[in-house]
């Protein structure tokens, strides 16, 4: 962050005559256009007419307002710059050769109208406290057109929480506007008066945080900045009862810009509210608060990654410390684009601190960054509805849902409750509602805290989890289960994935063996389609130790069940192995589960045999398992549900084995029969086989029209493994009728898909297809 400093307001005792004998517009159009760096609307430029008026650091930092620090790193820059731009081989440019350099290499003393124009104008802007200001581009623009004398706004606010940079913006926006007025530019809108009143009652420091001794706390406060500002000393003098009426006159004289910084912490607020209000039209008032206030307001979110990277850069190179792109990373992470947090710690490191520990310490409750952005606005919400709601906010990893919140809260009994309460947080904001998705953000930062908050409070903190599990459990009972019923629901629990996962492994930590296991058996189906594979396969063999340790048999055998599925879809050599010693040794115990789940492990043998393209074994398994699902005696629907994978591999056989006509019947019949259940997943799979078979017995027209319709239903329902398979048939059809160039597209396509799905013999099978001629 950096801005612009007041420049020749507070150099009001350099020798312009001095400047005027420079070339000043060139020399900074060449050193914006060679640097890349703003030279006109900035302090440097300040810094370079000190230089050029011969008055070394003290001058210029007394004149400026500036630490002598600040001011030798940002002469120290200067100095680099004109080197660059000189490409000056024999000097290293500092003061004493300044001029000569200059000189040398063609700039001449001329006249700087800019400075010739300067006008002065009441003003107690404070001197910035940084170089450069780094982005909120959309917000400075908004900001300035409110500003501008052809907006009806009369009263903007901008709104966030501490430390996001609302004052920092309004400042820089504040000093663009007296630039503009002293100089007669039309680079923002012109004021004939700029008044800065700070209620703020702290201030963050790399060390600790350090109380004001002054702010304008109330309207009599307010009242005597303003007298100052604009030296009138006859409102104060006045009668209370007619300071108000002064202020009015004084203010109405001129184009004002009034600015009140931290609202949130006037003691009158009110009454100065109503003060603000009634203002003439041609002041407008600028308020940053941390609550949200209903007047036309700006909000202030963490800084985007490309800007919050360029700030801890910035901000790296002014302090001397050496990131490399993985700190800077992890310092954007942890500070979530907060820019106090980033200027706090890096302040903190360029003390001496070891950049990890001072990334710990920004995670802490008691650390000096939490207190200062959040404890004086949880402060006041503590043991109440808002406060619970905002530590159960915390325990999601990805934005909930508002019923998911309420739950975790305890309040779904008082609806009232929650939603006043997530209406405090907005207005607070620690919160926002993302109009489109219907959920609840926090920054990182803010969940920092907030989880903080919830391990001081264990008794809240256990009922809460207790509440989240349960939750997500009644959640994937909705949403979760068989493909054959729910697969139109499936994107539900791809929205709420992040969640789901934190679920598991909290669970899993906590040792709740049995809410991970009845969890992920509902999710088991999901995962099939939408989940990392090597993920899955961790799951589900904590999941088999979990169950044989307790004897749990009949669980096991439905775990080992879609443990031997992806162990056979990756279909590795040494994946094959494994799946066929599990299978093996579950089939012993299949006695443990029910007709259903025995008919399921059948199926999963006769995939094993199937890859291993032994397919008089496989008949034989089929048969087996056929014979279970008669045994079952299943209603109409589950008949049919468990009756079409006999089907399905049925005809896979004979299409392995080159009969594509008879297989081609019995996936007509495959589909025939999902239809029925609306089995959609099996729909979209045997349409891509007769797709296939369309290929290989020559019709052009079916097999188009086939992959057309597959293609599209495999991508609205983001199955990822049934699009690889679509790319593939499309790959093989482009090949045969098409264009070579989209068939080697589409071949790629397909083969990242499969490695991406650790389907290795796939892969392969598509490589191949890329080293043909």
């Amino acid at each position: 962050m950096s801005g612009q400093s007041e420049g020749w307001n507070l150099a009001k005792s350099w020798n312009r005559t001095v400047l005027k004998d420079w070339e000043i517009d060139r020399l900074l159009t060449d050193l914006e256009a060679r640097t890349r760096k703003r030279y006109r609307q900035n302090t440097r430029k300040d810094l370079l007419l000190g230089l050029l008026c011969g008055y070394g650091i003290k001058k210029i930092s007394k004149d400026l307002h500036k630490d002598n620090g600040v001011v030798r790193a940002g002469l120290s820059n200067i100095y680099r710059d004109i080197e660059t731009l000189t490409e000056e081989p024999n000097y290293s440019v500092k003061s004493s050769n300044l001029v000569y350099v200059l000189e040398r290499y063609g700039y001449r003393r001329g006249c700087a109208a800019s400075v010739a124009n300067y006008r002065l104008i009441p003003s107690n802007l404070p001197a910035p406290t940084y170089t450069q200001f780094v982005g909120r581009e959309s917000e400075m623009e908004t900001l300035l057109e409110r500003l501008s004398p052809l907006h009806a706004a009369h009263m903007i606010t901008v709104h966030g929480i501490g430390g996001v940079g609302k004052t920092a913006l309004v400042l820089e926006a504040a000093r663009l506007c007296l630039k503009a007025s002293c100089e007669n530019l039309a680079d923002a809108p012109k004021f004939e008066a700029i008044i800065f009143i700070s209620a703020k009652q702290q201030e963050l420091v790399p060390n600790r945080i350090f109380q004001r001794q002054q702010g304008q706390r109330n309207l009599r406060g307010i009242f005597r900045e303003i007298a100052n500002t604009l030296d009138d000393p006859t409102i104060i003098q006045s009668p209370p009862s007619e300071q108000f009426d002064r202020v009015r006159r004084c203010l109405s004289r001129q184009r004002s810009l009034l600015i009140v910084d931290n609202m949130e912490t006037i003691d009158d607020r009110d009454e100065v509210i109503e003060f603000l209000y009634n203002l003439p039209v041609c002041v407008k008032v600028v308020i940053t608060t941390r609550e949200r206030i209903a007047l036309l307001p700006i909000s202030l979110r963490n800084l985007p990654l490309n800007d919050g990277l360029q700030l801890i850069q910035q901000q790296a190179e002014e302090k001397n410390i050496t990131l490399n792109q993985q700190d800077s990373q992890d310092l954007y992470d942890r500070t979530g684009g907060i820019p106090l947090a980033i200027v706090y710690a890096l302040g903190q490191v360029s003390s001496g601190y070891s950049l990890t520990s001072v990334l710990t310490q920004l995670a802490l409750a008691t650390g000096d960054v939490a207190r200062f952005c959040f404890e004086q606005s949880v402060q006041g919400i503590k043991k109440q509805p808002p406060h619970q709601l905002l530590m159960s906010l915390a325990i999601f990893p990805d934005s909930p849902l508002q019923a998911a919140v309420a739950e975790v809260a305890g309040l779904t009994a008082a609806p009232d409750c929650v939603n006043d309460g997530l209406g405090r947080l907005q207005q607070l904001s620690l919160i926002t509602h993302n109009q489109k998705t219907g959920r609840y953000e926090m920054l990182s930062l803010t969940r920092e805290y907030a989880l903080a908050q919830l391990a001081v409070d264990q008794n809240f903190e256990k009922e809460a989890r207790i509440r989240w599990v349960k939750w997500y459990l009644d959640f994937a009972h909705t949403y979760g289960g068989e493909d054959w019923e729910k697969w139109i629901h499936y994107n539900k629990l791809e929205e709420e994935h992040g969640n789901l996962r934190a679920v598991l492994y909290w669970c899993k930590d906590q040792g709740y063996y049995e809410q991970v296991r009845d969890l992920w058996l509902l999710l088991n189906h999901y995962a099939n389609l939408y989940a990392d594979w090597d993920e899955r396969l961790d799951w589900l063999q904590w999941l088999i130790e979990e169950s044989k340790r307790r004897c749990e048999w009949s669980s096991f055998v439905k775990i080992v069940i879609p443990k031997s599925w992806v162990l056979i879809r990756e279909g590795s050599e040494q994946s094959l192995f494994e799946a066929e010693e599990i299978l093996q040794q579950t089939w012993i115990l299949r006695h443990h589960a029910d007709l259903c789940v025995q008919a399921d492990l059948a199926e999963s043998i006769v995939r094993l045999q199937i890859r291993y393209k032994n397919y008089e074994d496989a008949r034989h398994w089929l048969n087996i398992e056929e014979d279970l699902v008669h045994q079952a005696h299943l209603d109409k629907h589950k008949h049919i549900r468990y009756f079409i994978p006999v089907l399905y591999h049925s005809a896979e056989i004979l299409y392995k084995e080159g009969k594509y006509p008879e297989a081609k019947i019995l996936f007509q019949q495959v589909m025939q029969s999902a239809e029925q259940i609306k089995w959609h997943r099996v729909i979209n799979s045997a349409q891509n086989w007769l797709a296939d078979i369309a290929i290989v017995e020559g019709d052009r027209f079916t097999a188009q029209q086939l992959l057309i319709q597959g293609l599209a239903v495999a991508q609205s329902h983001k199955n990822k493994r049934r699009l690889a398979r679509y790319q593939r048939s499309r790959a093989y059809w482009e090949n045969k009728w098409g264009s070579p160039e989209e068939a080697r597209k589409l071949a790629k396509q397909a083969m990242d898909n499969f490695e991406h799905l650790g389907m290795t013999r796939d892969a392969e099978e598509m490589q191949l297809l890329l080293n043909s001629p």
